[in-house]
């Protein structure tokens, strides 16, 4: 089983609380120590490893010298800045219509996370099932998961219908700033990561209409597909947020915490090679980059790591079986035809 991955769009939004309160050379130096990528704070269009998230979290909590990261960046923790995925689930017709639409879309946020709904008596319970939730960082991951869910209730009713939160990370030894964060009790130790609402919170409606209205669809194209769930798609997912680094093949078996020899086997097994799922991660990124029409060949040549335009030419040829102008033109016929 390859380790969990997570969208980069949990990490968007935290790039403003993050400049407040540390440099950004400090921040680009703790992506590079965990081996993330530069850019995970401004995409939403890539997927991390979510062990390398939690080490991030921990090493920033420690160079900014604060217990828990989600004290300061709870205000960025917000699922309105996911971009359509926000859009999407903050649009529904009530907050019990948000929430199930966010638990139906989890695994284009997560491979392993999910999240699930449920009534006892007059509590609407929501609970969050992290598969890494013994790993060390997680409380400061739990403690911005969190203010994320609870920002999913501000367009419904803010939280005046919020009863509890319930951690399930050993109690620390403050616990007053938990509960002066979220202005509710707050409790640890617990078999499950919960938030408690009053049962009247369900049936809440937007306090505004949306400004505009996001499909399922919107959220799944601008995701680039599911998390990755085996092996082939966690490299992929790899390739793809190093698109423009010369990340090699001993980087990648070290973030899949493989040997180089058992990752080549199982890829092998799989019917390919690490070389090919480069090219084609290099040229199915570039295919976007082409039909989205805002970078010139060359220029998007470069962004995929070919330094030579010819190369990156006859490869995209030989992938797709059309030239890098072809593919643009066939891009802009679809928009103008209405399905772009």
């Amino acid at each position: 089983m390859p380790p969990p991955f997570i969208s980069t769009r949990t990490m968007v939004g935290l790039k403003g609380g993050l400049q407040q309160v540390t440099s950004p050379q400090a921040t680009l130096s703790a992506l590079s120590t965990e081996d993330l990528p530069a850019f995970a704070l401004d995409t939403t269009r890539a997927y991390i490893p979510q062990l390398a998230q939690l080490r991030f979290f921990e090493r920033s909590a420690s160079d900014i010298g604060v217990d828990n990261l989600g004290f300061v960046l709870a205000a960025d923790a917000d699922v309105r800045r996911y971009g359509l995925f926000g859009d999407y689930v903050t649009s529904a017709q009530t907050f019990h219509d948000a929430l199930c639409l966010t638990r139906d879309m989890m695994v284009y946020h997560s491979s392993h996370d999910r999240m699930s709904l449920r009534r006892k008596g007059d509590i609407l319970q929501l609970t969050y099932h992290s598969a890494l939730r013994h790993a060390p960082g997680y409380y400061h991951f739990a403690t911005i998961a969190a203010s994320s869910m609870l920002s999913i209730a501000e367009p419904f009713f803010k939280r005046c219908y919020l009863r509890q939160i319930a951690f399930n990370f050993p109690r620390p030894r403050q616990t007053a700033p938990y509960e002066t964060l979220f202005g509710c009790p707050v409790i640890f130790d617990q078999p499950e990561f919960s938030i408690l609402f009053d049962i009247e919170a369900a049936q809440q409606t937007l306090c505004k209409n949306p400004t505009r209205r996001v499909t399922a669809g919107d959220v799944m194209r601008d995701a680039m597909g599911p998390a990755p769930s085996d092996l082939v798609g966690s490299v992929e997912a790899i390739l793809r947020a190093n698109i423009s680094a010369a990340i090699g093949f001993d980087q990648v078996a070290s973030q899949l915490d493989r040997s180089q020899r058992s990752l080549r086997r199982r890829l092998d097994e799989s019917g390919t090679n690490f070389r090919d799922l480069a090219r084609k991660v290099r040229i199915d990124y570039a295919r976007e980059l082409l039909i989205e029409g805002e970078l010139d060949v060359t220029e998007i040549s470069q962004h995929v790591g070919y330094s030579d335009p010819s190369h990156f030419g006859r490869a995209f040829r030989r992938l797709t079986g059309l030239s890098p102008s072809e593919m643009r033109g066939f891009g802009v016929s679809s928009k103008l035809a209405g399905n772009g």
